[in-house]
């Protein structure tokens, strides 16, 4: 039978004998000095400023173009084609229509991105 011998704290048995670079500094493979750290990285990724949102509210209705919507609105509502008897958004969206073609010729001839929703509130 072995003699049995103590171990130490680190989990080595007393009698063992550690290789004359134990403990000293390992070399790595990267070089910090150079390299930058991960959290420099988030770091300098949340300092930078955020990028704005960009608003879709578009400007506020002329006085152009409140005549024209309701010159628009009252045709399409009153057209005999097809009657009062036309869905919620099947209406605004002919309304819409008929906006954008008109706004291309006198006495109007503005430029509009107004969306069929913005009209409809309007």
């Amino acid at each position: 039978m072995r003699d049995q011998v103590g171990i130490d704290l680190d989990g080595f048995p007393l009698d063992h004998e550690f290789p004359k670079d134990y403990g000293l500094e390992e070399e790595d493979e990267c070089d910090i000095e150079v390299e930058p750290l991960f959290e420099d990285e988030l770091a300098n990724q949340t300092a930078g400023p955020k990028p704005k949102r960009k608003s879709k509210r578009t400007k506020a209705y002329t006085g152009a173009d409140d005549k024209l919507l309701c010159e628009c609105w009252r045709d399409i509502g009153q057209d005999p084609k097809t009657g009062a008897e036309q869905k919620h958004s099947t209406f605004w969206t002919r309304v819409h229509r008929e906006f954008h073609e008109r706004k291309k010729f006198p006495p109007y001839q503005f430029v509009s991105t107004r969306g069929w929703v913005s009209i409809f509130k309007r």
